[in-house]
């Protein structure tokens, strides 16, 4: 017999959606008190000196999320080899000034124009190192709620920079690596270029791809032109468009992992009625699901987005250059449907709506991603935003998925534990998730979330356990205990 539906829990609605409410959570270790203290900061220049100063441009796609940070975390337990956060500072002293002449105008300074517009001063001031140490072991980190464990491992950066590489050692011996970008330069995709071939080149001495930074290929039209639906998926942010510091008090930060086993059984709830759903699909059926129980009676309808990666979308004229290209190449496919529909609607019949959302932008992404360059064009100056970001309307979930994408991060210490990246949300009114596959290549997905306080009240509480609370136990972060020791360089 077929295995019955993974059901929804009921969530009560007496409380407006958006609203901040009482959350219980999983708790991972006591660590409100989890410290990090700078070591050393040094600039780390690229080796080769024939390379000329220059200014890169950013195309009209960097410019529409523009320069905001944008960091990717690895953590990595204790290697069982020996070795420790100071040996990989060393590592990457010695290896990222070579390593860098491919990644060149990660070395320069962002600079605004005249007009206000951030352009790429490409003249090897250097990318920041900054070496740091954590009064905890990773064991006692409560991975689950972030703004106790990944927040404080991302340590600011100034915005002119546009790479902080940030190494913090544990008193256990583990130690994460934090690359530090800016999404002004790359989306997510361009972005884990850099540990993925910085991992290696510590590994062989040679990279296997190299970078194409040219902008070039994305040109506005003269003059630009672009449809109405263009024009209203996108804003230009004012302080009108931003919630408040307390309604943005309502959302909570979590990391979140998910089996496997999950993930084949909602794929086969989804793949019912006639159509075979892909994972991401089945993943996006029971989020949105989710979210409709979480809106509840506080609204008829709500919305879900997905990045659309476009490099391997694009025309044959774009195929060469998009191979290794670091730059921005993402859009937004969007897709409301009332609450109703979604709570009471199959797997398969949400999976199908999640499907064909992203199959109309895919299907015209050449024509789509030159309206979007064309529109940029005449909003250059401030802040810009696709509409969905914004929030204003019904509740909107966007989702970012790297599921894909199986990253070696082995430099020699062992795989990374976790690698995901993430991205600072600010006052935006939409929720934001980020999916990437485990390291561990078990077929499990990671969940990084900034969702509303209702929704992971629904994902938490459903009987099944899809989303699990990310724990120190199941990362493989918990050394055994004789192996506990605090390190004298601690």
């Amino acid at each position: 017999m077929p295995k019955p539906p993974l059901p929804l829990p009921s969530q009560s609605t007496s409380q407006p959606f958006g609203s901040i409410s009482p959350l219980e959570m999983a708790s991972a270790g006591d660590s409100s008190s989890f410290q990090v203290k700078i070591i050393s900061k040094t600039l780390i220049k690229a080796s080769d000196t024939t390379i000329q100063p220059y200014v890169l441009y950013p195309s009209n796609l960097d410019h529409l999320p523009s320069n905001i940070p944008s960091p990717f975390l690895t953590i990595y337990p204790k290697p069982p080899s020996g070795g420790d956060y100071s040996s990989v500072a060393a590592t990457l002293r010695r290896t990222l000034p070579t390593f860098l002449n491919y990644f060149f105008p990660f070395t320069g300074r962002i600079r605004p124009d005249r007009n206000g517009v951030p352009e790429i001063y490409c003249n090897n001031e250097g990318a920041e190192l900054v070496v740091a140490r954590a009064d905890i072991r990773l064991a006692d980190v409560n991975f689950h709620d972030k703004s106790k464990s990944l927040e404080r491992i991302e340590l600011p950066y100034e915005e002119e920079i546009p790479l902080s590489i940030q190494v913090v050692g544990f008193a256990c011996g583990g130690f994460s690596i934090v690359w530090g970008g800016t999404h002004l330069l790359s989306d997510g995709h361009g972005l884990s270029f850099l540990p993925t071939l910085w991992t290696e080149y510590v590994r062989t001495g040679e990279l296997s791809r190299i970078p194409n930074h040219d902008r070039s290929i994305f040109r506005p039209r003269s003059p630009p032109s672009y449809s109405p639906e263009t024009d209203r998926s996108l804003a230009c942010l004012t302080p009108d468009d931003l919630i408040n510091s307390l309604s943005a008090g309502a959302f909570v930060k979590r990391l979140y992992h998910v089996d496997g086993k999950h993930i084949d059984r909602l794929r086969e709830l989804a793949s019912r009625e006639g159509r075979s759903a892909t994972r991401m699909e089945a993943f996006s059926a029971y989020l949105w699901k989710s979210l409709a129980k979480a809106v509840g009676d506080s609204d008829v309808g709500c919305r879900m987005a997905w990045l659309v990666d476009a490099r391997q979308r694009l025309g044959p004229k774009y195929t060469e250059a998009m191979k290794d290209y670091m730059g921005n190449v993402i859009t937004f496919a969007t897709k409301e449907a009332g609450v109703a529909e979604l709570v009471n609607g199959s797997y398969s019949q949400v999976a199908g709506m999640v499907s064909a959302a992203v199959k109309e932008v895919a299907d015209n992404a050449e024509d789509h991603f030159q309206e979007m360059i064309d529109w940029v064009e005449g909003h250059k100056v401030g802040k810009r935003a696709n509409r969905v970001q914004v929030g204003l309307g019904s509740p909107a979930l966007v989702v970012s998925s790297f599921h894909h994408m199986n990253m070696n991060l082995d430099f020699g210490l062992g795989q990374a534990a976790l690698a995901i990246p993430d991205l600072p949300w600010g006052r935006l009114g939409s929720a934001f998730v980020i999916v990437l596959a485990s390291p561990k290549g078990d077929g499990s997905l990671y969940m990084n979330a900034y969702i509303w306080s209702q929704l992971a009240v629904v994902l938490e509480s459903d009987p099944d356990r899809v989303f699990k609370p990310a724990t120190a136990e199941g990362l493989g972060v918990v050394e055994p205990a004789s192996h506990q020791v605090w390190l004298s360089r601690l």
